[in-house]
This record gives C-alpha cells, structure tokens and sequence, in this order.
C-alpha cells in the first residue's frame, strides 16, 4: 500500500512539473514591449484568440420601463357639492355624455340661498346707487350741487359695483343661470367639462357638507396619460425617442402607441427616476386610469461603433481593447464604452472604424497587460 501511494505522489509531481514547464514555454512565447504585445504565429495563444474589424451597426436605443394609466387632468373632473346641503335630484347616470355646463345634481342649502340673496340685493343696491350718481351729476353740471356731493355719490356708486361684481361673480362659479334665479332655489351642480360620466355616488335625500368628497367624476378619455419612470442614465436619450409603445398588463398582446409630452424637472433622490408624461389615444376606452402598463422607448436609429463585450477588458479605473497593429503585433488601447445590451457595447472613443481587435481569447492576454 505505501508502495502504491508513493508511486502516484511521484507521478503527481510530475505532472505538476511538466504542467509549469509548459506556462513557463507558453510565456516565453509572448513579447512585452511597453504597451504592445508580439504574439508569435506559431504561439499556441495565436491559435486561441480571434480578431475583428470594427464596424459601424445601425443601433436602435430602446429604453425599458413600466408606467401607470392616467386621465389627463385637464379633461378629468372631481364634482362635489360646493355648498353644504341635502340632495334633491340627480340628473345623470354612469356612462352619459355631458358637455360644459350640463346638470349632474342639485342641492338645498341654506348657504347657497345666502349667496343668491347676496347677490340680488347687490343687484338692487346698484341701481339705487346708479341711479343717485347719475342724479348728482345731472345737478352738478346745472350748478345746483356741490363737488364734494357729487364725489360721494360716485364713491357709494364704486362701492355698489365691488360688492356686485363680487356677488355675481361668485355665482358664475357655480355656473349659475343669473337671468332666472331666486332666493331658495336649489344649487344646481354642473360639469366644468365636457366628457362620460364615469362615477355616480349621487344619494337623494343624502345631506352633504362643503369637506366631502366628489359625488360625481366626469372624464374625456379619449385621450389618457402614461405615466412612466426613466433611470438617470437614460434621460439625455428621451429627446430621441422616435416610437413609444405601451402594452397594458391586462392585453399584453395589443400594443398602444404615444409621444411624449412631459419630462419631469425633478429627478427622484431615492429611486433616481424622472417621470415622463406619456399622451396615447383611447379611441376605444380600453385604457383605464390605474392601469399597469410596459412601456418601451424606441430612440431613433443611429451609426455607431460596436464591438463585443468579450473583446473590452478592464483595468484599474478604466477600460481598454487589444488593437492589432502588425502582422503579429498588438496594442493597448483605452476606450469609453456603453453598454447596448448583454453582449455589445458601444465605443465612444478609442477607436476608428476599420481597426481590428482581439475579440475572443483575451483571457490569455490579460497577466501581460497589466
């Protein structure tokens, strides 16, 4: 048995001897002169590596990201009463058409009773005032009246006119009909836009206050918003992109098309994300606020120098090819890259079209480029 043992300690020594012996002849085989390498061709590491040139790719940039369905504000509604009171009728259902102005409910309320009342007595006071300032001048200019009582009659006939504008143009807020109404008529709550109906939690009977929430939301959506995230280091590409295409979780297999609108000014300090506002047509309403939604960024198509990831290596605080300069004869050259996707990058600078690199078999080049 220990005859054995020692029988194959000896031939695990030779291997291990005639193993060194062949890296110690493979290394001999290299030359190093400054930052160029001369690989024989007999070399067994020549046999090993293989050489590309350089060549200009048509490169589409696509950018990634998911996104959120939004109605755009600007025809999107939340109604609710302005006024504290009970619900005397409903005028609309879900999934009606209304346009600017159309009735969606009414409400008693003493509070709005109040404005009304405001407002008509605003009214009346006005032409007294009116009246009164148009007499003073009258008798101004006949020399029967004073300077001074005609500057009071203008001041109390200014005063008149503030408190009626004011009275008048609050009930234009409410979109108030002024040429028919009367103290202890109902509100009559209207849509400040035009659009579908698309909730109703209208309750007759139901008293409501000035804090509660929207009884009604009408919306156009027609048109809706993505909203879609982008890391930093893909912001200075947005101002290329040529095509979005958004697939909703929900129809992954249908693909929706929009442009960018929006890109957000504050970048998010945590997730260093900007959000970008998305416009899609919703021809068909298949595209519901709160949707989950992929979306894809497709910049357009550029020329641009690519080579393989295998043939970038990196060294301390940068990144460098094996550039072929001669027959036999290459040299280190530093590049800046970017990456395009898991196996190409593209260079910046550091290289030219046409130069030739090492593209496989770097890995037995890297103790001799340090």
């Amino acid at each position: 048995m220990k005859k054995y043992f020692s029988l194959l300690l000896c031939l695990l020594l030779i291997l291990g001897c005639a193993r060194t012996g062949n890296s110690d002849a493979e290394a001999e085989e290299i030359t190093v002169s400054g930052d160029t390498l001369i690989i024989p061709v007999n070399s067994t590491v020549y046999s090993r590596i293989t050489t590309q040139k350089v060549e200009r790719q048509n490169y589409v940039r696509t950018i990634a990201t998911t996104g959120v369905v939004a109605a755009n504000p600007t025809t999107y509604a939340e109604v609710a009463s302005p006024f504290s009171g009970r619900v005397v009728n409903s005028r609309v259902r879900v999934g009606q058409s209304v346009g600017v102005g159309t009735p969606l409910f009414e409400v008693s309320s003493s509070g709005y009773s109040e404005e009304v009342k405001n407002y008509l007595q605003s009214k009346i006071g006005l032409e007294v005032e009116k009246k009164a300032y148009d007499r003073a001048k009258d008798l101004y200019e006949n020399n029967i009246t004073s300077e001074r009582e005609l500057d009071e009659a203008r001041s109390a006939y200014v005063g008149a006119l503030e408190d009626f504008n004011h009275a008048e143009a609050t009930l234009k807020a409410y979109q108030a009909n002024l040429t028919q109404i009367e103290v202890g008529q109902p509100l009559i709550v209207r849509s400040p836009i035009a659009g579908k109906v698309i909730s109703s939690n209208v309750v007759l009977g139901e008293y409501l206050k000035e804090e509660d929430e929207a009884q009604v939301i009408v919306a156009d959506l027609s048109k809706v918003w993505v909203k879609a995230n982008v890391t930093e280091k893909d912001i200075p590409y947005l101002n290329d992109i040529e095509r979005v295409e958004i697939r909703l979780v929900s129809q992954p297999d249908t693909v929706y098309y929009g442009t960018i609108n929006y890109v957000g000014g504050i970048l998010d300090e945590e997730t260093r994300m900007v959000q970008s506002i998305i416009e899609c047509n919703n021809a068909g309403d298949n595209m519901l606020p709160n949707m989950y939604a992929n979306v894809t960024l497709r910049a357009k198509g550029k020329d641009l120098l690519i080579v393989p990831k295998s043939a970038v290596l990196q060294g301390e605080g940068y990144r460098y090819v094996l550039k072929k300069i001669g027959e036999n004869k290459y040299r280190k050259a530093t590049v800046d890259v970017q990456s395009v996707d898991e196996n190409s990058l593209i260079v910046l600078r550091g290289l030219e079209e046409g130069d030739e690199v090492i593209t496989d078999g770097t890995f037995y080049l890297i103790s001799y480029t340090r």
